[in-house]
């Protein structure tokens, strides 16, 4: 049975799963991923409203699954799944991830969410099967590269940038559109909201910076920066005609980052042009991940004005908020 975690899960979540699996995001890469701290903060009172734990149970605890949801749309990221040792099953299989996954499913379109990510790793096959079977479309590969720690010489060639504003939002979404292929546009849906930052979060060390470079109507450059305990991660839209200029405007945003952290820089593959960048100023690739993305279709009601055309049929209920979800 696959039910939300609760207090009395806890203490069977402090043991070593058998198998792990990181989806890994970019808040997830800046700060790292404790997933007991995770399960206690969604199954203590009072509940967030961004992060949800799932637990399989069958002869004992099997597996549990958690996934975050997103500040500024109905979406929401799978970000962790492991598997525990049974007696009876000393290996988890597909068929847990297969549970966990359908169940998280089931409870983001009850909860109104409109598209469920996984970034999965290269070597995790089996979860990229089982996301297919369950109707997730593989729609990007990206690439993570990483720095230990940045070091600018002397004499380097910079290019300025300026500071993010809010009223480049709508900018930035338009080099967005420019510079990504229309299928992932089509899987994303993005709104211009989703590239406001937020506002500055109460954790100690986390921080959140945008560059750009251009005018106010037409941008050739956004460069992101989420910094958080662990590490600062870099997330880049350049314009193809200003990528000779790459190296130059990523070495000005490390320039910029006073933290003596570790930088991971997350490159999509339609952009694999920025890699050459990277590896001059040192980055070394670390992995790579596909993007996949499922659409939940949701219900509404509709109003039936002949009264002859009225079925019996049961109409689904909003429910609204994630993950305070129905168990």
């Amino acid at each position: 049975m696959v039910r939300p975690a609760t207090i009395a899960d806890l203490w069977a979540l402090r043991r070593r799963p058998q198998r792990r699996i990181y989806c890994y995001t970019e808040a997830m890469l800046a700060s790292g991923y404790r997933p007991f701290w995770i399960s206690l903060r969604s199954a203590t009172a009072p509940m967030g409203d961004d992060v949800a734990t799932l637990v399989l149970r069958n002869g004992g605890l099997r597996g549990f699954l958690q996934a975050h949801k997103r500040p500024h749309a109905p979406e929401i990221d799978l970000v962790y799944l492991a598997g525990m040792t049974t007696r009876d099953h000393s290996v988890p299989d597909g068929d847990v991830w297969h549970a966990l996954v359908r169940d998280a499913i089931e409870r983001a379109g009850q909860a109104r969410i409109e598209r469920i990510f996984a970034a999965v790793g290269q070597r995790f096959d089996d979860i990229a099967e089982v996301l297919r079977q369950l109707g997730f479309q593989p729609y990007a590969q990206q690439q993570i590269w990483m720095l230990p720690e940045p070091a600018l010489e002397v004499g380097a060639a910079l290019v300025a940038l300026r500071r993010q504003h809010r009223r480049d939002a709508w900018p930035i979404h338009q080099l967005y559109t420019r510079v990504t292929p229309r299928h992932v546009l089509q899987a994303e849906l993005r709104q211009s909201a989703a590239w406001q930052l937020p506002r500055p979060r109460r954790r100690i060390g986390w921080r959140e910076r945008g560059w750009v470079l251009g005018n106010d109507a037409v941008l050739q450059t956004y460069i992101h920066v989420t910094t958080g305990p662990r590490a600062h991660v870099l997330r880049m839209l350049i314009d193809p005609e200003a990528r000779d200029q790459a190296a130059a405007m990523i070495r000005y945003a490390l320039s910029q980052l006073s933290e003596p952290r570790m930088v991971f820089a997350v490159v999509r593959g339609y952009q694999s042009e920025l890699a050459t960048a990277l590896a001059e100023l040192g980055f070394r690739a670390r992995g790579e991940q596909t993007l996949f993305a499922r659409h939940l279709a949701i219900s509404e009601r509709q109003a039936v004005r002949v009264p002859g055309l009225v079925t019996n049929g049961p109409s689904p209920e909003s429910v609204t908020g994630f993950p305070r979800l129905p168990h």
